[in-house]
């Protein structure tokens, strides 16, 4: 017989392996369960080691007894307590322990016998100084990997040092409770970030508040279920480099960013944003893809009189992994790629770089004396001009690197601009992938560089391997060189023949930052129908809160992805689950979407959207049209009735009974033959019958497992017999599903 497979998950198993007995039990004693009482583990006697491996048999036993959610929560936790005894963890939660913890719990900290047992301590006995070493640690990793969510630069000379610094973090938060509109209150933890080889000394404050409430069922003792409901914690992680003149935040929204940083900057640093705004830039090495060699711009403060990259930085697969190559400003850097690196140019198309140092010689206009800058730019959002001290060298450097298209200033959209594109945000924000071609801005003519600059897009390196529509074999492989004019690119067959000139517009590709993008237009439609109750629950649904439609309360959805089938059962099966708000507008993008979704009505965005010069509208008059006339079509239905959209899209109505939405032909098909059925007055239909042509033998087959479990029961049962069926009617039938 084969050995029962553990309930543990991975996380839990290794930590039961690797704690001692009395850090195991210590670690289960301040762990709760969904009702929030703390674990009762068995008091572990005596400390001989012979009797550990019993006393863990013994723990071991008394887990296995636990609920398989209790068990899923605790390798949750074991998970965050193993990354901060292991690598860089460890050196997080020493600083954080070292600045958190007083003299007589530092030395209980020291004297723990290993790194596990020492996270395995501060989590069960300081839980906040734990909280604090895993957002030290998770701020560290971001540095590392070069992606923090946003950078901003501060304009202001007199910085203090991080060491003179005290934070008010009380009135940080109550501004931040007001501003963010938070529906709890807000803590916030500081450490000072010593010096490390890579960054110089900083300032981190974690604030942190309760999320959007959320729940999780559990089994009583009769075998019932319960739901438990809670909080989740949202964080926003804020570093603070005086050095750099630079604030860093990492938060999942594009807004909380800002304002944590721009909040920070006025209460802390004192700053007038009025005068002087945070400036955030984004910088990127892509250029870098096809030519190292830079040109000379004829700038009027000073002349140019020589630029090289003489460093250059390649990831090899894993941030960890670097090859970097140094030269001389006199030296070709790509000459002496191709002579002492083989295959250096396939790898630069490949990897790209991650940094990049520039020479740059110059000579001032007004008294001719001769001048020197050095340039260094890291992929993401560093570059050493930020902390330039000397103001002329700081604008000469942003002025290059603008130049060159390795730095982009993110700006947000004017009112005017938002206006003017509200519709192609939304067509782009519908998308089904998250990679534009620049034939589709070409097609709607409009310029991509201001879409660019607002952080909504980012230009993807030029691909050199494409495929060709071909009028005799159909599409090949080909090749993109650089063409014989500027914009202009040469077209190459599969055999080396040429194949003409391209604009270089068709053969850009861009990556859509889609979470950015929808907190925009979900905060722009919020502000038109007067509601601060936003919330972006997944990647295709947006909540909006309740809105006043003519005097009646009806929530507000936004949706996008409707042409997916897949897409459309989910979204229906999560507006179910919705019933409790009450019947609802659901706002869409898709001219293919269904009448209903769930108890709401689908309208089309665009149809009930308007725009001055300077604004976005909805015509609520409209939208409250709209949802009446999708309402009174089910609250009036005297008999059963499918509404087709089109040929694979449509609704089931049945009196007394929210919509069915219904995403293929079959099952269209399906339920109009039934509905036939039940107005002629034979009821039901035989198995054969029903499932004629549809490469099917049950209707289960049909839908997926979540949306039969919605029909079976309410919309559809059995017949007279297991071989027959009709429409349900009345109450749900309480049928035992297991005897389908």
């Amino acid at each position: 017989m084969a050995p029962r497979k553990s309930r543990f998950g991975r996380n839990l198993s290794q930590l039961i392996e690797a704690a001692s007995a009395h850090y195991l039990r210590l670690f289960l004693a301040s762990c709760k369960t969904p009702d929030d009482d703390l674990l009762q583990p068995p008091e572990i006697s005596g400390t001989a080691a012979e009797s550990d491996a019993a006393t863990k048999d013994l723990l071991k036993l008394y887990l296995d007894q636990r609920d398989q959610e209790v068990l899923g929560e605790l390798d949750r936790l074991c998970a965050s307590v193993l990354e901060l005894s292991e690598g860089k963890g460890i050196t997080s939660l020493n600083t954080v322990a070292a600045q958190k913890l007083l003299n007589t719990d530092h030395d209980q900290f020291v004297d723990a016998p290993d790194p596990l047992c020492r996270s395995i301590l501060v989590h069960s006995e300081f839980p906040d100084v734990f909280r604090d070493a895993e957002s030290f640690h998770a701020a560290r990793r971001y540095r590392d990997h070069r992606k923090l969510y946003a950078a901003f630069e501060i304009d202001q000379d007199d910085l203090a040092e991080v060491g003179s610094l005290s934070p008010d973090v009380k009135v940080l938060c109550e501004k931040l409770e007001q501003l963010l509109e938070l529906k709890a209150k807000a803590t916030a933890s500081v450490l000072e970030l010593p010096e490390t080889a890579d960054h110089p000394p900083s300032l981190l404050i974690a604030i942190r508040h309760p999320g959007a409430l959320s729940s999780i069922q559990d089994h009583r003792t009769d075998g019932g279920l319960m739901t438990y409901y809670y909080r989740p914690s949202r964080e926003a992680v804020l570093i603070f480099t005086p050095g750099q003149k630079k604030i860093e935040v990492c938060a999942e929204s594009f807004e909380v960013r800002t304002t944590v940083a721009e909040t920070f900057a006025e209460v802390v640093l004192q700053q007038d944003l009025s005068a002087k705004p945070l400036t955030r830039r984004d910088f990127n090495l892509e250029r870098f893809r096809e030519s190292l060699n830079l040109d000379l711009p004829d700038l009027e403060p000073v002349e140019v009189t020589g630029a090289a990259v003489v460093e250059a930085e390649m990831p090899l697969g894993h941030w960890g992994r670097r090859l970097t190559l140094k030269v001389t400003k006199d030296e070709d850097i790509e000459k002496a790629m191709t002579d002492y690196i083989r295959g250096g140019n396939r790898l630069v198309r490949k990897f790209g770089f991650a940094k990049i140092v520039i020479a740059v010689d110059f000579v001032h206009r007004g008294d001719g004396k001769k001048g020197t800058l050095r340039l260094q730019v890291s992929g993401g959002n560093t570059s050493n001009v930020q902390s330039q001290r000397d103001t002329f060298l700081r604008d000469l450097g942003f002025t290059l690197l603008s130049h060159w298209g390795l730095m982009n200033q993110i700006r947000p959209l004017t009112e005017h601009e938002e206006a003017k594109w509200f519709r192609f945000l939304l067509s782009l924000y519908d998308l089904t992938g998250d990679e534009v071609s620049g034939s589709f801005f070409s097609a709607a003519n409009v310029d991509p560089n201001p879409l660019i600059e607002t952080g909504f897009l980012e230009r993807k390196p030029r691909q050199v391997l494409v495929l060709i529509d071909d009028e005799d074999d159909g599409t090949t492989e080909g090749e993109l060189a650089t063409g014989p004019e500027k914009g202009t690119l040469r077209q190459w067959g599969g055999f080396g023949e040429p194949r003409g000139v391209i604009p270089k517009a068709q053969a850009i590709a861009y990556r859509l930052n889609r979470p950015w993008l929808g907190e925009r237009i979900l905060k722009t439609l919020g502000g038109v129908l007067g509601s601060t109750s936003l919330q972006i629950e997944d990647a295709h649904l947006a909540s909006l809160g309740k809105v006043d439609l003519a005097g009646v309360r009806v929530p507000i959805y936004l949706v996008r992805g409707l042409d997916d089938t897949k897409v459309l059962d989910q979204l229906d099966i999560a507006l179910r689950q919705k019933h409790k708000s009450g019947p609802g507008v659901v706002l869409c993008l898709s001219d293919h979407a269904p009448r209903y979704l769930g108890p709401n009505v689908v309208v089309n965005v665009t149809n009930v959207l308007s725009s001055t010069e300077d604004s976005v509208q909805i015509d609520e008059h409209e939208l409250r049209r709209l949802f009446d006339a999708g309402r009174t079509l089910v609250s009036a239905a005297q008999v059963a009735q499918v509404v087709r959209q089109h040929a694979h899209a449509g609704s089931l109505v049945l009196p007394g009974k929210d919509p069915l939405t219904l995403t293929t032909a079959n099952q269209l098909d399906f339920f109009e033959c039934l509905v036939t059925a039940a107005q002629d007055g034979s009821s039901e239909v035989l198995t054969k019958v029903l499932m004629d042509g549809m490469s099917s033998d049950h209707p289960k087959q049909l839908f997926s497992g979540k949306k039969w479990d919605i029909i079976w029961g309410t919309y559809l049962r059995h017949g007279s017999t297991k071989r027959y069926w009709r429409l349900a009617s009345g109450v749900r039938d309480l049928i035992d599903e297991s005897s389908i």
